[in-house]
């Protein structure tokens, strides 16, 4: 293929290929990882008509995300929500029998809906586009050229998208003890009777709180002493009310001493006093799956075998890109989506950039946590103490959360002050927090807002349907602008004492 052949678009102003003979390359752009940032990719390179090879490891594509992530979990929270609704329905004058669970129906539910899901990232479906998928280990030989298996493969350039795997804490006696995983904890057929999480991240809460609602007695171990620390405290304070009062344990800030197994209970050894549970799940953040790859040899820099990569998702390998979990920053679907479609795209000759400014992102607990930008802290500590205004709106005071008596939780906006236009229009919004039902929906009105650089009154200046959560985004933006439509009545001091 020469320069001026369709299917390689931009490699003309490539100084690299100028100077160097060009080997006969197999594809245009090889891609090692099946998951949600390696699909996008692939994707997006075959969209620029490069040659795709797509290589993935297991036999089937998806990754976590579909087999192991959001898909499974979420499928499991949303009949515990549903369970959990249940036992309101005596309160709003529906007289029903005591539900019971069947675990075994809930596991089938699980599966059907992986599987739906799975039906859209099949084999074929990229075959019909162009896209070679490859199935087997990847390890590079040198900057143009993988062995997978026997198997070599050349490529004029790669992306590496090979994501990552739970992370295990250094527990004296974790080794010897059985333990569940993010990825192993959906095999489990029976539900325990006891279950101990170590870890009080999203996963560690949202799972606790799911098996408690289906009559596990579940104890949560932390070492840091709130939730959720990376929002505002209230937010962490809500969350752990909610758990608590559904009879979750939470032990906050304790040091794991020791796990051991005592016939077969595990135990783990706390400051002061041991937990025992039947199943033990470990949910302590994730690791690179890079080891495996040889990016040392090739030169490709790594921190904690993260992938480093700047704006477009370059390495520091020319030709080799990265996208997703795997360089270490947000690890979100959402997120490896884009820097998917930014590496495939670069790859194939373009130059995009990623644009992480406004990432929204949801902690699926009851109350819903959602979050965009920045929290009230990070934002004193950017802008200084005097060019940011905070405001909250309790869920108490929005008409539709008191019909369908979902009432606790609030919504939260932070503006800065813009640099000339002071705080015309009530100052430029720069985070949101939302806690309640729905908020993960809700959140995407502020994320708007913040992507087109909105003065948070516009928010309070558009209509919003009636009754419907949304007003309390509408009302919390009053109080930064008070010239757009406040249907209630408040004083914002009062309203934030009271969360």
């Amino acid at each position: 293929m020469t320069d001026a052949e369709p299917g390689w678009r931009g490699a003309r102003h490539d100084p690299e290929k100028r100077r160097l003979p060009r080997p006969p390359f197999s594809f245009d752009v090889a891609v090692v990882g099946g998951g949600t940032a390696g699909l996008t990719a692939a994707l997006a390179a075959g969209h620029e008509g490069a040659r795709v090879a797509l290589v993935e490891r297991e036999g089937r594509l998806g990754g976590d995300c579909t087999y192991y992530g959001c898909v499974p979990s979420k499928a499991l929270i949303d009949v515990a929500q549903a369970a959990a609704d249940a036992g309101e329905l005596v309160r709003a004058g529906v007289l029903v029998a005591e539900p019971r669970l069947d675990f075994a129906a809930v596991r089938e539910r699980q599966r059907r809906i992986v599987a739906e899901v799975a039906a859209d990232e099949r084999v074929d479906r990229f075959s019909a586009r162009g896209i070679e998928v490859i199935h087997g280990d990847a390890r590079f030989v040198d900057a143009h050229r993988i062995l997978v298996g026997e198997r070599e493969i050349r490529a004029r350039r790669f992306v590496i998208a090979t994501g990552t795997a739970p992370a295990t804490p250094a527990v004296p006696g974790l080794d010897a003890v059985p333990y569940l995983t993010s990825r192993t904890i959906f095999d489990l057929e029976a539900l325990p009777g006891r279950m101990l999480v170590v870890g009080a991240g999203a996963i560690g809460i949202e799972l606790a709180q799911a098996f408690s609602r289906f009559g596990s007695h579940v104890t949560v171990v932390e070492q840091l002493e709130k939730l959720l620390s990376q929002h505002d405290p209230e937010v962490g304070a809500l969350v752990e009310r909610s758990l608590r009062r559904e009879g979750v344990e939470l032990r906050l800030g304790h040091r794991i001493r020791r796990a051991s197994r005592r016939g077969n209970e595990v135990a783990l050894d706390l400051d002061g006093e041991t937990v025992l549970g039947d199943v033990l799940l470990v949910a302590t953040g994730r690791t690179a799956t890079t080891a495996a790859l040889g990016l040392d040899a090739i030169g490709v820099e790594t921190e904690r075998g993260f992938v480093r990569v700047d704006e477009r998702c370059r390495t520091s390998v020319a030709n080799v890109f990265a996208a997703g979990d795997v360089t270490g920053g947000s690890i979100l679907t959402h997120v490896a989506a884009h820097e998917g479609a930014v590496a495939g795209r670069n790859a194939a000759g373009k130059r995009a950039k990623r644009d992480l400014r406004v990432v929204p992102s949801v902690v699926f607990v009851d109350p819903e946590v959602a979050s965009v930008g920045l929290c009230e802290r990070e934002a004193r500590e950017r802008h200084g103490a005097g060019a940011v205004r905070a405001v909250a709106f309790p869920m108490t005071r929005v008409d539709r959360a008191r019909i369908a008596g979902r009432s606790e939780g609030f919504v939260k906006l932070v503006t800065a002050k813009r640099r000339l236009l002071g705080w015309a229009g009530g100052g430029r919004l720069v985070g949101a927090q939302i806690v309640g039902r729905g908020a993960g929906e809700l959140i995407h009105e502020c994320a708007l807002a913040m992507r087109v650089d909105a003065f948070a009154g516009r928010l309070a200046q558009t209509i919003h349907a009636y009754p419907t959560m949304s007003v309390g985004v509408q009302q919390a933006a009053s109080r930064l602008f008070p010239l757009g439509r406040s249907l209630v009545e408040g004083d914002d001091d009062g309203d934030r004492r009271r969360l």
